[in-house]
């Protein structure tokens, strides 16, 4: 599912939009504070339980998750969809995250957001980890492959 082009996309300064939903379908939404890839098929994604309860409570129910990238440059976007799972953030886990902030932010930035903007999205109180089971990667950039699914290169 993952190769190195796409790991290091997921990894690098991106917009991190996660859908979720619960029994009844009613939508969830948040916003990651990093990521990075684990394998071939997994992404660890750092959440806010504290601002995002409701996106918690859907992943604790059922596990569905989606996770749209987005690099705010030039809007090349890949989303991923599959299960997940969830922990407590470990203090290396958050420090990464906090790595992740400040080049999201300092993206954002150059693309004319102000910082009191930004902030609001970017917390890490009560940081959770989910560790997503990738089980498909469509390419969402807008143009003529928006919605496809993106073909596996070996990593």
């Amino acid at each position: 599912m993952l190769d190195s082009e796409l790991a290091a996309f997921i990894e690098s300064p991106v917009m991190q939009i996660v859908g979720t939903a619960d029994a009844a379908r009613r939508p969830g939404i948040a916003r990651g504070v990093g990521a990075w890839c684990t394998g071939r098929d997994t992404v660890d994604l750092v959440l806010s339980a504290w601002q995002w309860p409701q996106t918690i409570a859907n992943i604790e129910e059922n596990g569905r998750i989606a996770v749209t990238f987005s690099r705010p440059s030039d809007y090349v976007t890949y989303q991923i969809k599959g299960t997940a799972s969830l922990r407590p953030a470990s203090p290396a886990e958050i420090e990464r995250s906090a790595g992740y902030t400040v080049s999201i932010v300092s993206t954002l930035m150059r693309n004319g957001l102000l910082p009191e903007i930004i902030a609001p999205w970017l917390t890490t109180r009560d940081a959770v980890v989910a560790t997503i089971r990738i089980s498909s990667v469509y390419v969402q950039t807008p143009g003529a492959q928006a919605g496809t699914k993106r073909a596996s290169i070996g990593r």
